[in-house]
This record gives C-alpha cells, structure tokens and sequence, in this order.
C-alpha cells in the first residue's frame, strides 16, 4: 500500500478532482506493488488568454524516485491518463531493469567444493531417474 499526496497550486483540488487522481494512480500499484508513495501537485497557469493545466507527479520505490510531468489545455481526465502512461513508462522500464536481482550486482556466489560434489552427485541422480 502507498500514501498519495494530492496538493493544487491555484486549483482547488475538490473531492472529484482527487478520485480522478487516486483512480490513476492506483494503477500505478498494479503494476509494482513496491510504491510506497506517489505525491501529485496540480497547478494552473494562465498565460494570455490561454490557461493550462500542470500536472506533476513523484513516485517512490524503495531505492528510486520516478518523476513525470504533463502540461495540457485540455481537461483534467486527459492530463491524469497522459501522467500515468509516461509513469507506467518508467516503472515497467525499472522493473525490467531490476528483475531477478537478489542482491548487490557486485556479490558473487561462492559455492564451496562441498556443495559443488553434492549438485553433481544430484544431477547423476536426476540423470539416471533414480530421484
């Protein structure tokens, strides 16, 4: 489970604006269930006669912060779909990165002479359908 953190900067982030966001990010945690938490900050800016929405998000995985931003004229549902693909983008991307990592990529195993005769005499075993 993850906090999320919903702030506006000259937006009021009412109730409706909020389960849009969580609906979003929430799919977020289907997809790596290792998020701890996910800060979202809308703002509006007006800027001569045009008014854009801005969207920011940050998200923490154990030992990563992933970081997208969007930047739109259209309405608020578009921004949140757009903000979760480009996150969907980086966790997929860092999941495939780390998968099969158990431990610091400099380790290495050592297997002792003892245990290297015991996986032999298994695999002469396994050979021979005796197990």
């Amino acid at each position: 489970m993850y906090t999320l953190d919903i702030s506006g900067h000259h937006v009021h982030t009412t109730e409706e604006v909020q389960n849009t966001i969580k609906e979003g990010m929430d799919q977020l945690a289907d997809i790596n269930s290792h998020i701890t938490s996910i800060k979202v900050i809308v703002n509006s800016e007006s800027h001569q006669n045009k008014s854009e929405l801005i969207l920011e998000a940050r998200v923490h995985i154990p030992g990563h912060d992933l970081f997208a931003s969007v930047t739109t004229d259209k309405q608020l549902g578009v921004a949140v779909d757009t903000l979760v693909e480009k996150l969907e983008k980086q966790l997929l991307k860092h999941k495939a990165k780390h998968e099969g990592r158990k431990h610091h990529p400099d380790a290495r195993d050592v297997e002792t002479i003892e245990e290297r005769e015991e996986q032999e005499e298994f695999n002469e075993l396994d050979r021979r359908d005796a197990i």
